[in-house]
């Protein structure tokens, strides 16, 4: 099966297969504009160096081609993959994703001036930073719990986080719903990841990590003190539906816990981009939560 997947995918490939609309393009670049720094005189600096560029592509960081989308939902399921376990008798997910995610829009939007009072309103910990930090419009570094959430690189105590200032108020909003949901940590492979010096060259202003504007989530910790990891508790089934009426979640309490946090995200706005192990495999152990400028699409897979 999985040969007969492979070379399904190819050939539709090939042939061009024709995209589905705004929803099913995926997630494109988009055009931005880098903040002024010259708005905030007299903020607090970050002392230290700027992250080092890391001069290896990341395919992570591609788009999937219209495409190669619609030739990944076409191919047949691998019956063999553990991942689909329980997946075709399992429950109804919840509601429709809504079509415009409007918290993100908004956010997305703001000012740099805008964006910095927004999040201090929220009293999440953190500083802006002075350095130039190629890439990212305007970063900051959160320096504790977001509204009760703490969040930190896998395998460190560190709770100190580069990123984006949209992409923090992002996280702030979707903390009390984590909350609710009795999250108390989000633990992550990758948040900012600096671009090449290359396409940096060609592309100052970046999208995704090397914009502070994103972060992959592995593993969530809540509050009875049980830690679901992504990889092993998630049992999606790649290529099927992540949310909405037409997904269904296995009745394991810790997939459907994942889910949860996953769909939330998306139902509730604070997200353009949603990818979760269903995408592909290269998103096998993670969820990808992103911010996007100068779009108002939702793409949730």
């Amino acid at each position: 099966m999985r040969t007969v997947a492979a070379l399904l995918t190819l050939s539709l490939t090939l042939h061009g297969a024709l995209a589905r609309g705004q929803r099913d393009a995926g997630p494109r670049d988009v055009p931005v504009f880098p903040g002024d720094a010259s708005l905030f005189p007299g903020d607090a600096s970050v002392p230290g160096d700027v992250p080092a560029a890391d001069d290896a592509p990341d395919p992570l960081d591609e788009p999937p081609t219209a495409d190669e989308q619609h030739a990944a939902e076409r191919a047949a399921p691998d019956p063999e993959d553990p991942a689909d376990a329980g997946v075709a008798t399992g429950t109804r997910e919840g509601e429709a994703i809504p079509d415009v995610p409007r918290a993100a829009v908004e956010i997305a939007a703001l000012s740099d001036r805008a964006c910095l009072r927004a999040l201090s309103r929220t009293a999440v910990p953190f500083i802006r930073v002075r350095q130039r930090v190629p890439g990212v419009v305007l970063p900051v570094m959160v320096r504790g719990p977001v509204r009760g959430v703490t969040i930190r690189g896998r395998g460190t105590p560190v709770e100190q986080e580069l990123m984006d200032c949209r992409l923090a108020l992002a996280l702030a909003r979707y903390a009390p719903t984590l909350r609710a949901m009795g999250v108390r940590e989000l633990r992550h492979i990758s948040l900012h990841r600096p671009a090449s010096a290359a396409t940096l060259a060609r592309h100052p202003v970046q999208t995704r990590h090397p914009a502070g504007l994103a972060i992959d989530v592995a593993a969530v910790v809540f509050d009875d003190g049980r830690v679901l990891d992504v990889l092993h508790d998630f049992r999606g089934r790649r290529g099927a539906p992540v949310c909405g009426p037409t997904a269904r979640v296995p009745a394991d309490p810790g997939a459907r816990r994942l889910r949860a946090v996953a769909c939330e995200a998306a139902r509730r706005g604070y997200f353009n981009v949603v990818l979760t192990p269903n995408f592909n495999v290269a998103h096998r152990n993670h969820f990808h939560l992103e911010v996007a400028r100068d779009v108002s699409w939702v793409y949730v897979h």
